[in-house]
C-alpha cells in the first residue's frame, strides 16, 4: 500500500514538470543599422494558433528585452516598432527544455530609406541623364548638355524639364521647329507649364508663324494673367510698326501689373514724348532713371530729359 501511494504522488508531479520544460525563454535586442540599441522600441507578440494571445514589451535603454513564453511548443509572431523606423515582423519558435532563444532585430530608419530611395531615383534611366545635363549646362557645355537632355527624354518622355532645357538649347541654336516640338512635348506632360508655353511662344515669334504665336500667346495669357511681360511683348509688336495708339494701353497695363517693370516704363515714357505729353514723359523717365540707373536705356532716357 505504501508503494502505491508513493507512485500516485509521482504521477501528480508529471504535468507540472512537463509544463516547466515546455516554457520558452526569450531575450533579444533591437538595434539600428549602425548596431546601436534602440530604447523604448515596442515588441508585440501574438500567436497564429491562439487567437487571444497577446503580449507587449518595451526595450530598455540599451534596446534589450526578455520574456518567458508559457507554451514554447508553438510559433509566435513578433512585431517590432519604434518611432522613426520601419517596423519588422518575424515568426519565431522558442526553445524549450531550459534553453533561451536569443533574437536580434535590425530596424532601418525612415530617413535612411528615403535617402536610399532618392539615390535610386537619381540613378534611374532618364533622371540620371537629366541630372547630368543640368550639371553640364552649369559648366557652360551646351552641346554636351543638349545631348544629355535628348538622352533623358528618349529614356523618359515624361520629363518635362528635360524637354524645356532641350527646347531652349534648340532655340538658341536657331532650330525654331525643334524648339516648338520640344515645347509641345513638354506641354503634353505638364499642361500649361508656363516656361514651356514661353518657349513655344518665343520659338513661334522667331519663326514668324502668326498662327502659332496666337496659340501660344493665348495659352500663356490664360496660365499667367498677372505676368506683365504678356502685355509688354504685345506692345512691342505695335511699337515696331509705329503704332503708339495700340501700344500705349498695353504698356500701361503692364505697369499696372508691375509698377517697376523697367522696359515698359521706358517705352511708355517714349510714347508720351511722341504724343506731346511732356509732363507725363518727364515724370516717368525721371522715375525710370531713379529706379534703374544702370539700365541699357538709361543713357537714352537721360538725353531725352535734357529736351523736356
Amino acid at each position: 500500500m505504501r508503494l502505491a501511494r508513493v507512485f500516485s504522488g509521482l504521477l501528480l508531479l508529471v504535468p507540472t514538470l512537463v509544463l516547466a520544460q515546455a516554457q520558452g525563454r526569450i531575450k533579444g535586442k533591437i538595434v539600428d543599422t549602425q548596431d546601436a540599441g534602440i530604447p523604448n522600441a515596442k515588441i508585440t507578440i501574438t500567436c497564429p494558433e491562439i487567437t487571444n494571445y497577446l503580449r507587449e514589451l518595451k526595450t530598455d535603454d540599451k534596446g534589450a528585452f526578455a520574456t518567458i513564453i508559457a507554451d514554447g511548443t508553438r510559433k509566435y509572431k513578433f512585431k517590432i516598432e519604434a518611432d522613426g523606423y520601419m517596423s519588422v515582423e518575424a515568426l519565431e519558435k522558442p526553445l524549450i527544455g531550459g534553453q533561451t532563444l536569443e533574437l536580434k532585430y535590425t530596424l532601418t530608419s525612415v530617413q535612411e530609406l528615403q535617402k536610399k530611395a532618392d539615390q535610386e531615383a537619381a540613378e534611374a534611366p532618364g533622371i540620371k541623364q537629366q541630372r547630368e545635363g543640368a550639371a553640364l549646362l552649369e559648366q557652360g557645355k551646351k552641346a554636351e548638355a543638349k545631348a544629355k537632355f535628348a538622352e533623358a527624354v528618349a529614356a523618359r518622355p515624361d520629363l518635362h524639364l528635360s524637354w524645356l532645357e532641350l527646347g531652349k538649347l534648340e532655340l538658341a541654336d536657331g532650330n525654331n521647329d525643334a524648339a516648338i516640338a520640344a515645347a509641345e512635348e513638354c506641354l503634353k506632360t505638364s499642361l500649361n507649364f508656363s516656361p514651356c508655353l514661353a518657349l513655344g511662344l518665343n520659338a513661334a515669334r522667331a519663326k514668324g508663324d502668326k498662327a502659332l504665336i496666337q496659340r501660344f500667346e493665348s495659352a500663356y495669357k490664360m496660365a499667367n494673367p498677372s505676368d506683365p511681360s504678356i502685355y509688354y511683348n504685345e506692345a512691342v509688336g505695335f511699337l515696331n510698326k509705329g503704332d503708339d495708339a495700340k501700344a500705349r494701353p498695353l504698356l500701361e497695363k503692364a505697369l499696372d501689373t508691375d509698377p517697376k517693370y523697367a522696359d515698359a516704363m521706358f517705352q511708355l515714357g517714349m510714347v508720351y514724348i511722341r504724343t506731346g505729353e511732356t509732363a507725363k514723359a518727364k515724370e516717368l523717365l525721371q522715375k525710370f532713371l531713379a529706379e534703374f540707373p544702370t539700365h541699357k536705356e538709361a543713357v537714352t532716357a537721360t538725353e531725352m530729359l535734357k529736351y523736356l
